[in-house]
């Protein structure tokens, strides 16, 4: 009965061990993954693992009948702890890509616009459109030109309630869709014609 007892003794500080021992590894990893220190995460990942065996040799000693369910629960818990690493990680990289959309929707919009204020700026100044007469001039082919590459962009703009939800197909075309308003602007612009206003 004592050897019972001190095996059960040495079995729950052991387990303590190995729990704390896979926990701690686990939030240090990923606190070095989320900072970009691979070499970190490994000597992090390498401490622990040693820690962790050490937390299990010293179980199965103090209770050798109990190294199966010590075996399982270190299993388990290593698992468990590469599945939390892993989903943080991936949670990280969804939320750069939904970044680096919000970033490149914001630039084309941004763009768009631009060319929208700066074509708004002739329909709105008569003074300025003295300067560039054949803005105004829907026959001219560079005027067509414009206005379908305007049509274009504005059925490709997202919604200003939801623009994080366009797929990368969608956001590539807008982003196209823009590129080519800005060239047909540039070259409605430079081929506008007519002087200065007086």
């Amino acid at each position: 009965m004592p050897l019972v007892e001190a095996g059960a003794t040495a079995l729950v500080p052991a387990l303590i061990l190995l729990a704390a021992a896979l926990g701690i590894t686990a939030v240090r990893v990923d606190a070095a993954l989320a900072r970009g220190d691979g070499e970190k995460g490994f000597w992090v990942g390498l401490t622990g693992l040693l820690t962790a065996l050490l937390a299990v040799v010293w179980a199965v000693a103090g209770s050798p009948r109990s190294g199966p369910w010590v075996g399982l629960a270190s299993i388990a818990g290593a698992a468990g702890a590469f599945w939390w690493i892993r989903t943080r990680r991936r949670q990280r990289v969804n939320a750069r890509k939904r970044e680096e959309q919000r970033r490149r929707i914001a630039a084309a919009t941004h763009r768009h616009d631009s060319v929208l204020l700066s074509w708004s700026s002739y329909e709105l100044d008569a003074w300025k459109a003295l300067e560039k007469p054949g803005i105004g001039n829907a026959d001219r082919a560079e005027s067509k030109a414009l206005m379908r590459a305007m049509k274009a962009a504005a059925a490709l703009r997202p919604q200003e309630e939801a623009p994080v939800e366009m797929n990368q197909k969608e956001l590539a075309d807008y982003e196209t869709a823009v590129a080519g308003l800005e060239e047909a602007w540039g070259i409605a612009e430079d081929s506008a014609g007519g002087g200065r206003a007086a």
